[in-house]
């Protein structure tokens, strides 16, 4: 947990679901854990400046108060919108100011009727695999591309 805005990073083997041209930046959607849920998320999916990071990531952010840490647990996730392109940070606080923003946008947008009913896809639940491939590492995920076309229309 940096900053109690804790993310769960993701497998590399997740990224390998996402097309060759995904384009990285600021996303949000839907998430489950252990086939709990639906939970609105926000995510990261890109190479993180501020931290210099050398690998793209994906960093889920679960926009709900978990009574204890999942790691180990399987979590899904399907984007449906996309905020912003990543962008590197002056100094922590506009970071942690721009992540903020990300999450009450998010919460906001999560409202939608498009994006509501995608809080139901059979990819959230355990045991349906139909747009990805489980992966087991300390901390498994399938990420549902089938949701990119939305996220590109920017609903």
């Amino acid at each position: 947990k940096i900053w109690e805005i804790p993310t769960a990073t993701l497998p590399q083997q997740a990224l390998q679901q996402l097309p060759a041209d995904f384009a990285t930046g600021i996303y949000f959607g839907w998430a489950s854990v252990d086939g709990a849920g639906p939970y609105k998320m926000v995510t990261s999916v890109g190479w993180n400046p501020f931290f210099d990071n050398k690998t793209l990531t994906v960093e889920p952010h679960l926009l709900h108060e978990f009574a204890a840490d999942f790691y180990g647990a399987e979590i899904r996730i399907v984007m449906t919108g996309y905020l912003r392109q990543e962008a590197n940070f002056s100094s922590l606080e506009t970071l942690i100011d721009a992540i903020q923003k990300d999450i009450r946008m998010s919460r906001e947008s999560l409202q939608h009727p498009a994006h509501m009913n995608l809080s139901t896809h059979t990819h959230l639940r355990l045991g349906q695999r139909r747009w990805g491939v489980l992966t087991k590492v300390s901390m498994g995920v399938c990420v549902a591309a089938v949701a990119m076309m939305i996220a590109r229309k920017r609903i």
